[in-house]
């Protein structure tokens, strides 16, 4: 799990590779072609590792990779995003208000988002630890490195521009956290990743289109 973040910590854009690799003159869309390109690497070792150790996971992947299931926590989640994120749009912006960024790129980059960052650390991570600890060491740990995968971003920033933003990466750990141990009950409950999946891609979504 500390290698996922590790690769993380490589691939990731605060690098600017995307302005490198696809320059702004000639590729328009050039951030949204690395954001799709560095989590599909990303994500891989972690279906690789799914399958080679099928058997030694709490959730097989073809319990794993069943389709969603309506259950109360992932209901409750999907209402309560819906709402947080149309209040926003009206404290924020006082009408109705969309982004200006195209809706299918960014759908298929937060699809890739929530299918990369659940593949990883639940239908891997929580999914294995669950197996050899508790369940509640399982959850707390989980969550724990799915909030570290946050910080190489803002270190880089501090090893590139000289700025540490102190705030930004308290409260975003604070909110990786938790809806990492969301995600995890939401697995724990539906015994297929679809379901956090799903409810990550629509928080993800629902903020950027509308707040």
């Amino acid at each position: 799990m500390v290698g996922f973040i590790v690769l993380w910590a490589i691939v990731t854009d605060a690098w600017n590779y995307s302005a490198c690799l696809f320059p702004a003159d000639r590729y328009r869309f050039g951030k949204y072609l690395y954001a799709y390109f560095s989590r599909i690497l990303w994500m891989l070792p972690a279906f690789l590792l799914t399958y080679r150790f099928d058997r030694s996971l709490t959730w097989g992947r073809k319990q794993l990779f069943s389709m969603p299931k309506a259950e109360p926590v992932f209901l409750a989640f999907l209402a309560l995003t819906t709402a947080y994120a149309l209040a926003a749009m009206a404290v924020n912006y006082g009408s109705w208000h969309m982004t200006r960024e195209p809706l299918l790129l960014l759908t298929i980059k937060l699809l890739l988002v929530g299918i990369g960052e659940e593949a990883v650390f639940r239908g891997w991570g929580y999914n294995l630890l669950r197996k050899v600890r508790s369940d509640k060491a399982a959850l707390i740990s989980s969550a724990f490195l799915f909030a570290a995968l946050h910080w190489p971003a803002y270190f880089i920033k501090l090893l590139l521009y000289g700025q540490f933003d102190w705030m930004g990466i308290l409260t975003q750990s604070i909110s990786a956290f938790t809806y990492g141990i969301l995600f995890s009950v939401m697995l724990r409950r539906s015994g297929t990743v679809w379901n956090p999946i799903l409810a990550h891609f629509y928080y993800d979504w629902m903020l950027e289109a509308f707040t």
